[in-house]
């Protein structure tokens, strides 16, 4: 009885794992968004003061939001993974007290994630109003 018990068991846990990895959003199902920023009239993130830059995307089936931080200096970055799907897109510029200095919303355009790709956006370059 007990080996009977055992065999339906890993039976079970089998078919559990085997559909971890299947559809949107599983194990191997996503993408990342690549971004990139600079400024324009020359300015640099020291000069313009800013610290960070935000990468919001919003998934337009789901609804679902995500969002990365990444240092300024950098000039680039790669979100976390993101399920297959397609995002509108907004960049962000904060300052040393998280104040928002500017955004880019690329127009409200959607962008698509492939399973196993990097989807580059469009360069931004920062516009500064002060």
């Amino acid at each position: 009885m007990l080996r009977m018990y055992t065999l339906c068991l890993a039976g079970i846990i089998g078919l559990g794992l085997g559909a971890t990895g299947c559809g949107s959003g599983g194990e191997g199902g996503g993408g990342y968004f690549d971004a990139a920023w600079d400024f324009e009239s020359g300015a640099t993130c020291a000069s313009a003061g800013i610290t960070e830059v935000g990468l919001d995307v919003l998934d337009t089936r789901t609804g679902l939001d995500y969002h990365d931080l990444f240092a300024c200096s950098a000039s680039q970055g790669t979100s976390e993974i993101l399920p297959d799907d397609d995002y509108t897109v907004a960049l962000r510029a904060y300052d040393s007290t998280n104040s928002i200095v500017s955004t880019a919303d690329f127009g409200g355009a959607a962008y698509s994630i492939y399973a196993g790709t990097v989807t580059s956006l469009p360069l931004v370059a920062f516009g500064l109003h002060h």
